[in-house]
């Protein structure tokens, strides 16, 4: 007969190597939802990570951009008030000129129409023009003192002026004189 050994060491070894293996599957098990926590709560801190990163590396370039674009901006609103102020400057002097054409040109031609609307009865001697307000003075004389208001009315209906106002008359051993202030009529 043949005799059977018991090797009690390798059947404890045996079932403590089962039992741990137990242990271990239990353990695993267990940990097991945590580790996955842990991973996911890694992977989206990670996400997180990189997408603030490349946030702040646009906003970094659109920064970048500003400060180089800053002095061209500056340059572009300067050249924009000097444009401005230019137009309003070309406006002005568009409307002095539109201005300036509105009254007549005090030609020799104009002081002979004034003189001739007197006849020969009356001699005129001009003292001044102001070209802002077209205000034409001068002094008219006569032997006679009929001439003189013929000689107003003669000015208030040919038309060069739209208004004719005068002074008093001055009399003396030339005969008679007035001062005369017209402002000349716009053209038609």
């Amino acid at each position: 007969m043949a005799m059977k050994q018991n090797n009690f060491y390798l059947r404890w070894q045996k079932a403590a190597g089962a039992a741990k293996s137990e242990q271990r599957s239990r353990s695993i098990r267990t940990a097991a939802p945590g580790v996955a926590v842990v991973a996911a709560a890694l992977l989206g801190w990670g996400a997180m990570t990189l997408y603030t990163a490349s946030l702040t590396s646009q906003r970094q370039d659109i920064v970048n951009w500003c400060n180089d674009n800053s002095a061209s901006f500056l340059a572009s609103s300067q050249d924009a008030e000097a444009a401005a102020q230019f137009r309003s400057l070309t406006q002005y002097a568009d409307g002095m000129t539109d201005l300036l054409d509105g009254y007549p040109d005090v030609t020799s031609s104009l002081l002979h129409q004034v003189e001739a609307a007197g006849g020969a009865a009356i001699t005129i001697q001009f003292t001044s023009y102001n070209a802002a307000t077209g205000e034409l003075q001068f002094n008219a004389n006569s032997s006679q003192v009929i001439d003189i208001p013929t000689y107003i009315r003669s000015l208030q209906s040919c038309g060069v002026f739209s208004t004719v106002s005068y002074t008093g008359y001055n009399a003396d051993d030339d005969g008679y004189s007035i001062d005369l202030r017209c402002v000349l009529a716009a053209p038609q």
